[in-house]
């Protein structure tokens, strides 16, 4: 891409899209969280048998779950952020005036649209790269774990 568009773009981007930033910067931090959430449930198989809760790993499990959820939701969300900012830079468009106007005006909601899409392919990237295989390994096999210690309690309460 030439330098122009990056020029064109990154101020709109801190004004016009400033909410897709914002959203961008949320979702990294999601991401960052979901990493440490996931080294929390690792970290609870990699202690000495005897000091392991199972309400810790439930509740660090539970934890990632949410955080997993989330980020991989707000990274679906992009897209909707980028045609939302088209429809409202469309809306807002007086086709009686200046040409100057219009033409801002379409600007506006082109840019939205490309970060939209941009940051939904970043996201998409870093989460195959660095999030999905940590966090869905650790909620595979926590649940594993969870699951096969329920079961032998769960029998035995049948039988009595």
């Amino acid at each position: 891409m030439k330098p122009e568009f990056w020029s064109k773009m990154f101020p709109h981007l801190f004004s016009a899209d400033w909410y897709i930033g914002g959203w961008a910067l949320l979702t990294g931090v999601l991401m960052f969280y979901v990493r440490l959430k996931a080294k929390d449930v690792a970290r609870w198989f990699e202690e000495a048998p005897a000091s392991r809760s199972l309400t810790a790993l439930t509740g660090s499990r539970r934890r990632l779950s949410i955080v997993y959820t989330l980020f991989t939701t707000f990274i679906s969300i992009f897209p909707l952020l980028g045609m939302f900012g088209t429809v409202q830079a469309l809306v807002g468009l007086d086709l009686t005036g200046e040409m100057e106007g219009v033409k801002q005006h379409f600007f506006e909601a082109l840019t939205s649209t490309a970060w939209g899409i941009i940051f939904a392919v970043i996201f998409k990237v870093l989460h195959a790269a660095f999030a999905a295989h940590d966090a869905e390994e650790m909620l595979a096999k926590s649940g594993r774990f969870l699951d096969a210690r329920e079961r032998p309690g769960a029998a035995r309460q049948e039988e009595q």
